[in-house]
């Protein structure tokens, strides 16, 4: 990217740009974690059975999924130690089924926003990803070695390669497997670089299986980053899109802990491959 991109990337684009979205599709058999409802979808309503004047009518839908199913972002409630989530909180006594979580909720999550990072670890290792691979912190030294440094405000995303298994649930979940991930000694290299959100194309973000979710204590309950999982990172790959805009937003879901979003990068038209 040329030096003025580079400047260009903590500002909203303007002017003519292309927009990659990162998001993977939802339908009906979408790869879910185990721990979490699948997403389902049914019309609740065909054209042509409620009629308005002039042969007009209308069709809809009925959606139900949870709040970790497809692209989507984990908040700061949906993980804890000791009973603490990020600030202290005591997230044991400020929960209930109704209501869900009474503190930190994801409805509170601000947008995510700002200077944008693609790190393709399969680039990085030059070899295709195992789930053996851990996202390390030589990996990002390495890679950003010769690209601009993420700084405070920065969101990094990761790019395994596991965004290509998307249509084979089994292998994209790593259900016998496991599947690669950023460890934790990366995860601190990105909080010591003052990111605000990192995401990866993975399931669970950090490599698995991980019985005691290290990464996502550190950066959830330790740092307050939030963490977005699921995404589709192959075109910016492909394309060999390093550093744009980036903008994602939870829903306003109270109480929750987890919400889907839609990502996007925006690239300057003449800076996109």
């Amino acid at each position: 990217m040329s030096a003025s991109w580079e400047q260009q990337v903590d500002f909203p684009p303007a002017g003519r740009f292309k927009v990659y979205d990162l998001a993977q599709q939802l339908y009906t058999g979408v790869p879910h974690h185990p721990n979490h409802p699948p997403y389902s979808f049914s019309l609740t309503k065909r054209h042509g059975e409620v009629m308005y004047p002039d042969d007009v009518s209308a069709a809809a839908e009925m959606i139900t999924t949870g709040g970790h199913v497809g692209t989507h972002v984990d908040g700061l409630a949906h993980v804890s130690k000791l009973g603490k989530v990020y600030g202290g909180v005591d997230i044991v006594a400020n929960q209930t089924y109704p209501e869900g979580m009474l503190e930190v909720s994801v409805h509170e999550l601000a947008p995510m926003a700002g200077r944008g990072h693609l790190v393709d670890a399969t680039r990085a290792l030059g070899r295709p990803l195992t789930p053996e691979d851990g996202v390390d912190a030589d990996l990002f030294e390495r890679w950003f070695a010769d690209k601009p440094v993420p700084r405070p405000g920065s969101v990094v995303l990761v790019r395994t390669g596991w965004d290509g298994l998307w249509e084979d649930n089994a292998a994209f979940l790593g259900t016998n497997t496991g599947a690669p991930g950023v460890v934790l000694s990366g995860a601190q290299w990105l909080t010591e670089h003052g990111v605000v959100a990192s995401g990866c194309d993975t399931v669970a973000y950090e490599r698995m299986p991980n019985p005691t979710l290290e990464v996502h204590c550190h950066l959830l309950v330790e740092r307050g980053v939030p963490i977005m999982e699921a995404m589709n990172l192959s075109t910016l790959a492909e394309d060999e899109v390093w550093d744009f805009f980036f903008t994602a937003s939870p829903l306003s879901i109270r109480g929750g802990t987890g919400s889907p979003i839609r990502p996007l990068a925006f690239v300057p038209a003449g800076a996109a491959a």
